[in-house]
């Protein structure tokens, strides 16, 4: 009988932690994420919801491109294009928008050219500038037409990992990147990773790479992905550490950059 309350107690911490990390990151969640404890301790858990997110998304593409199947003959493009702009407006929607908000905010602030406090007020400002806009619809339109050029080929399984990728690969930013003394979601998801929770982090990241290879995915796309995203890495943090830190718009751009690079290197 003792065993059975520990058993619950053990697995009712991962549940409660990927409810939390789901609530933070989309809609879908039952279970709000009210405190920075729990944050912090659903922080490891974010690559774990995106790959649910990226589940919900394909399915969502799937039935939308077999559904218009009987379109291709007359416009062989317009089913996955379709499907791709349902996938990517599912995305939009169940994600709040929140990492296209920090997308359009860091492209204000680092195309302004500013330095110092004025850099972080451009950034903290909620209206959008040109930069802004146009960070938002080049992101955008590249996912578009990525998401779209997956569809027409069938590689269902880079969609539905592709959300993961780029959340597990923030935790990666995250480690190694100083938070900004004033961001409080910084500071959260810095502090969250730990060397270990780093490691486990860089496991999964591998295996994710890994499962590709069986699903259609030429091995020789692998090193391309690495390195692209390793450039990408050392940008954000050297324009983050040039700046004094890094925040939550960071990560969300950091989060769809890396999601369309992910699409992108595996075309």
């Amino acid at each position: 009988m003792g065993i059975f309350p520990t058993a619950r107690g053990f697995l009712r911490a991962p549940f409660l932690h990927g409810c939390h990390a789901l609530a933070f990151l989309s809609r879908l969640s039952l279970i709000p994420c009210r405190t920075e404890e729990e944050l912090r301790a659903a922080t490891p858990w974010f690559p774990l919801a995106g790959l649910f997110l990226g589940l919900v998304w394909t399915a969502a593409g799937f039935c939308l491109f077999h559904y218009l199947g009987s379109y291709a003959a007359l416009l062989p493009p317009f089913p996955a294009l379709l499907a791709a702009w349902g996938w990517l407006c599912l995305a939009v929607w169940l994600t709040r928008g929140l990492h296209w908000d920090g997308m359009a905010d860091l492209g204000d602030a680092c195309g302004s050219g500013a330095r110092e406090e004025r850099f972080w007020q451009i950034l903290r400002d909620s209206r959008m500038g040109a930069f802004g806009g146009m960070s938002l619809f080049m992101g955008l339109l590249g996912q578009w037409l990525c998401v779209a050029a997956h569809i027409q080929q069938e590689h269902w399984p880079a969609l539905v990992i592709a959300p993961a990728w780029s959340r597990i690969t923030s935790l990666w930013l995250a480690a190694t990147t100083p938070p900004h003394g004033d961001g409080m979601l910084g500071r959260i998801v810095c502090a969250s990773m730990t060397p270990s929770r780093l490691r486990w982090s860089l496991l999964w990241g591998a295996l994710l790479a890994l499962i590709l290879l069986p699903c259609g995915i030429a091995w020789q796309r692998l090193p391309l992905l690495i390195l692209g995203q390793w450039l990408l890495h050392r940008w954000f943090a050297t324009t983050a550490r040039r700046h004094g830190g890094i925040s939550g718009d960071f990560f969300g751009a950091y989060i769809e950059s890396a999601q369309l690079w992910f699409l992108l290197s595996l075309l």
